[in-house]
């Protein structure tokens, strides 16, 4: 049995409207190049551009290959592929002022990452937030 990880993404919001995907279709979806995720993991997405520039969603991953179909979401030119993750939010996106690089570099979290497997610590100061 595959133990539940806890992940930090980073989305880039220039290229892709991910509050549009939430809204329009209950759901997020991410190429997987290297990232080893399972059904049941917690991702927790940091967006950058449109002024956030923090976490705003926690997420589960639902599906494990799935054809991306956010189309309508995409800024950049949509890059088609069917065989992507899907995150669905387990709760409302934050909408608050924290979670922000300061705060994340404060418990370890470097403002350069991409994608980083949290700890238990992490977790919990994190998941106030989402209560």
């Amino acid at each position: 049995m595959n133990t539940i990880k806890h992940v930090f993404l980073k989305g880039n919001e220039n290229f892709l409207d991910h509050t549009k995907s939430v809204a329009l279709y209950g759901k997020i979806y991410w190429r997987k190049s290297d990232k080893k995720l399972n059904v049941g993991d917690i991702v927790y997405l940091f967006m950058s551009g449109k002024g956030h520039y923090q976490i705003r969603y926690k997420l589960e991953v639902t599906n494990t290959s799935v054809p991306r179909q956010d189309e309508k979401c995409w800024l950049a030119p949509f890059v088609p592929d069917n065989d992507c993750f899907e995150f669905t939010p387990v709760a409302a996106m934050y909408e608050g002022e924290e979670l922000g690089y300061n705060e994340l570099e404060s418990i370890g979290i470097s403002r350069y990452v991409q994608y980083s497997i949290l700890n238990n610590e992490q977790i919990n100061i994190i998941d106030k937030y989402f209560e």
